[in-house]
């Protein structure tokens, strides 16, 4: 044990030397994280941040009795600390028009009330309402936005709201017009009745309470890009350590030292477990700096933890096997940068995994990343216990023993000399 340890301390004090790989290890993934990070930022939700969408309306109704492109101006005036909708009103549609073109200096959605909309709406049903007539709704073409569809729904319920006025005014004609009743011509006015009906359905959402159940978790960008980042440069540091191993099998230093008092797996050994240590050394350094600088939220200490150690085992049996399969430096790394690449962009290390197919979630777990993302993003984003992170710890453990057992089985200490 004592000459696995002195093995490991030489290697790593070696790696300590060495100013270029300590750039790799550390600085370069802090440089990474932070220009993505503040890059990227808004793409992560965050309940403290205030949502803005900028509408351009034109009311072209002028009639007293002409409501509806009043309620949807008003309806659209919103302005909480989640959410804020600037309306700036237009002339004509054109001018509408040209706003949602240039969205990204002035509106995200255009809505237009062409003159006689409120006539149509209460004269006739909508599947009858005349094309000029109907409420116009402009966005650019093929967008998403989930801002945009918050506007629409807007304006859908202001129009349904119209519907259901309209559908009382003829409940109150009916009763009217039943044998036995009497109304007074003139009493009825069928534009008060609809617009008390939008204004009751406008605040029928007073009368629902809104409640926490639990504390919300606040994400950030840096809780996807810390765990994705640091398990990314990990994986590029097997060159380290392969790439030292393969140099002392070219360089004879291996045949030599087997001439020593020394056991060959414990030569191996001290070799994997300064991989081991250096691999879980920079994954905590990162998360710690993700902690304390970027304010990345953890969960489970003990879970998270947990994860990084049986990553760091799951990298050090890859290298292992790795080293195992490959016979020179020059093919190392090409090899693991490719292997490094591919892992992660399925893996979950540059965007979140969950986001992914279904199928390529799967195929990605053909790699470490997968793994070691799918449990971190459980912890610290979705705030899962240590019973659910459980099979991806086990999943990491099982990557590595399989890893170490194939390796074991192709490793040379000392490669077959050529025939002559």
């Amino acid at each position: 044990m004592k000459t696995l340890w002195s093995i490991a301390k030489k290697d790593l004090l070696q790696v300590m030397k060495d100013k270029g790989s300590l750039v790799l290890l550390l600085l370069v993934p802090l440089v990474l994280i932070t220009a993505v990070g503040l890059a990227f930022g808004n793409l992560y939700g965050n309940s403290s941040t205030q949502t803005t969408i900028r509408v351009a309306v034109s009311n072209q109704e002028t009639a007293s009795n002409a409501y509806l492109g009043k309620t949807i101006a008003n309806a659209l005036k919103i302005n909480t600390s989640q959410l804020q909708i600037t309306v700036n009103e237009y002339h004509t549609s054109a001018q509408v028009i040209d706003q949602v073109k240039a969205s990204s200096d002035a509106a995200d959605v255009g809505v237009v009330i062409p003159t006689g909309a409120s006539e149509a709406l209460l004269s006739t049903t909508p599947q009858h309402i005349d094309a000029t007539k109907q409420v116009q709704f402009y966005t650019l073409p093929n967008n998403n936005d989930a801002r945009i569809t918050l506007v629409r729904n807007i304006v859908n319920e202001v129009v349904q709201a119209q519907l259901t006025g309209n559908a009382a005014v003829s409940q109150v004609y009916a009763v009217c017009n039943q044998p036995g009743n009497h109304c007074t011509p003139g009493t009825i006015h069928p534009t008060s009745i609809a617009a008390t009906v939008v204004q009751a359905n406008q605040g029928s959402d007073q009368a629902v309470q809104t409640l926490s159940a639990g504390e919300a978790i606040k994400v950030s960008a840096f809780d996807q890009l810390v765990p994705g980042y640091a398990v990314f440069f990990a994986l590029f540091g097997l060159n380290a350590v392969a790439a030292t191993i393969l140099q002392e099998k070219e360089d004879g230093t291996f045949r030599r030292l087997l001439v020593a008092p020394i056991q060959k797996y414990a030569l191996l050994g001290g070799k994997l477990l300064a991989q081991f240590l250096l691999t879980l050394a920079q994954l905590v350094v990162l998360f710690a700096i993700g902690y304390f600088v970027f304010k990345m939220h953890i969960g489970s200490w003990p879970s998270v933890i947990l994860l990084l150690i049986s990553t760091s085992f799951a990298m050090t049996g890859l290298g292992t096997l790795l080293v195992s399969l490959v016979r020179t430096r020059r093919q190392i790394n090409p090899i693991v940068s490719l292997v490094t690449l591919v892992t992660s962009a399925i893996g979950g290390a540059w965007w979140p995994l969950f986001i992914e197919p279904r199928w390529m979630q799967q195929i990605a777990k053909l790699g470490i990343t997968a793994w070691a993302m799918e449990g971190l993003n459980e912890t610290m984003i979705f705030g899962k216990g240590f019973m659910d992170i459980l099979p991806d710890i086990l999943g990491l453990l099982a990557y590595g023993a399989i890893c170490f057992i194939i390796a074991l089985r192709f490793f040379r200490f000392q490669e077959k000399a050529a025939s002559a």
